[in-house]
């Protein structure tokens, strides 16, 4: 092929613990060719999608904890700032369209990343084994879903109020030529069968089916470590958790509680609990982002240096307590992750705290910023199952957090719970705001304006919006 695939920041890679064979590679650009003609290139191109990933303007900052949750109200903003304009849903601030394009431009280029990698893999003419090639193909066709259903969740229509018109493109192909925009369904219909594939190809050759993800994070575990530390990756149950969150936004609850479910129940080898919830103890180490609950985390090495230091993101205590927690509350997720501190009689912020780092902290909760948890799938099955099997995992759920079960015997009192848990248990992850535009919520807790097409629905880019015609 004749297209120029950008291989970028290669440099980082030695920090980010790959393997040693990344240390020969360029950190320009190569014939994408070249780069495709040996296992190494493979890996390399797919490790350079990750590297975007974690960048800031993506999910280093961005898409977790800076303008998603921004439109979330999570944080206290200074007059003027993009903050201001972002919490009052002005997507015609000229900071606030830069912002978003920045989002849409970039999760693209991360989609552009896994394409050039796909539409050769297929015609690898065995430079790849079928383990390495299940492992990539799987990786790269889940990434490509998660990124286009970020792109849908922000820039596409409410569940509720979708029509036959097209909103986005679904890439599949590097391509200088526009994307055709697709219908809803039919860019949710190309999602979902990226995913199954995904799925099929890691269930082939994930070792994450084999091991436990203690001992994958073990050097040792494995002959070639470029299967290790598998929660950094799309791994198989990452793309099953994927599924479960893909369903139920397209309100297929049967097939988002099976999902769910799968990853509630697995297994490692020695028959424990794949992934357990966190509790007080592991905030006590300091783990306030649970890592045991990490179906799917991105490591960032320089979190400290925008939100792991403790004093970067503050919210009012009271207005946190007057919609969140009940005074006395001994909910593990206030009394561990926020601190006031007093810098004058009248300035007294409340620090968020769930990503300051501490010396204590077990290895694989270091640096880390998590994608997918094991308390979403909770929620998803607490949300999608038969009211008794709901109430056990609520009850379960509830006890991890130190908190006493609310009653959720009504659509109406559920409903209600649940956007309170996702404002709770997500807060600093971006996943308030899609919770409250999935369930159609007019009542958005501190913002100055109701829920709505005009709150939910993040403008296309212009040039977006022009192709479209």
């Amino acid at each position: 092929m004749k297209k120029i695939l950008s291989i970028i920041f290669f440099v980082s890679l030695l920090l980010t613990g790959c393997d040693d064979f990344l240390n020969v590679l360029p950190s320009s650009e190569k014939e994408q060719d070249e780069m495709l003609s040996t296992r190494d290139g493979y890996r390399a191109v797919l490790t350079g999608a990750y590297i975007r990933m974690k960048q800031t303007s993506l999910y280093g900052q961005e898409m977790t904890f800076g303008i998603v949750e921004n439109l979330a109200q999570h944080w206290d903003y200074a007059s003027g700032s993009v903050g201001e304009y972002l919490n009052g849903y002005n997507y015609k601030a000229q900071s606030v369209e830069e912002a978003t394009s920045s989002l849409y431009n970039n999760l693209y280029k991360v989609i552009a990343d896994v394409n050039g990698l796909l539409m050769n893999i297929d015609h690898s003419n065995g430079v790849l084994d079928s383990a390495d090639y299940n492992l990539i193909k799987g990786e790269a066709l889940g990434l490509r879903a998660f990124c286009h259903f970020d792109v849908l969740r922000l820039f596409g229509p409410m569940p509720e109020k979708t029509t036959d018109g097209k909103v986005l493109p679904y890439v599949t192909a590097v391509s200088h030529t526009p994307n055709d925009f697709l219908t809803y369904n039919q860019f949710l219909d190309r999602l979902t069968a990226d995913l199954d594939v995904a799925e099929r190809c890691l269930a082939k050759a994930d070792p994450i089916r084999n091991y436990s993800i203690e001992t994958l994070s073990s050097s040792n575990a494995v002959k070639d470590s470029y299967y290790s530390s598998r929660q950094t990756r799309m791994n198989y149950y990452a793309v099953c958790a994927l599924q479960a969150r893909v369903a139920l936004w397209k309100g297929d609850r049967e097939r988002a509680l099976r999902y769910a479910r799968l990853i509630i129940d697995a297994k490692d080898p020695a028959g424990n609990k794949m992934f357990r919830l966190g509790t007080r103890d592991d905030c006590a180490k300091g783990d306030k982002t649970f890592s045991s609950e990490h179906v799917f985390d991105l490591k960032v090495n320089d979190i400290t240096s925008t939100i792991g230091s403790g004093r970067s993101y503050h919210k009012s205590q009271s207005e946190l307590t007057a919609r969140l927690y009940e005074k006395g509350t001994s909910d593990i997720r206030f009394v561990n992750m926020w601190e006031e501190v007093k810098i004058s009689y009248y300035n007294r912020p409340f620090y968020f705290l769930k990503y300051t780092q501490a010396e204590k902290m077990p290895a694989l909760a270091k640096n880390v910023i998590p994608l997918i948890r094991l308390s979403e799938m909770y929620l998803i099955a607490i949300e999608c199952a038969p009211a008794d099997e709901a109430a056990k995992l609520y009850a379960t759920f509830c006890e991890a957090r130190d908190i006493t079960p609310s009653d959720i015997s009504s659509p109406d009192k559920l409903r209600e719970v649940l956007i309170k848990e996702y404002n709770k248990e997500f807060y600093g992850e971006g996943q308030a705001f899609y919770a409250y535009k999935r369930l159609g919520a007019t009542d958005i807790y501190w913002a100055t304006v109701p829920g709505s097409e005009a709150t939910y629905v993040v403008p296309l880019p212009v040039k977006e919006a022009v192709y479209n015609d």
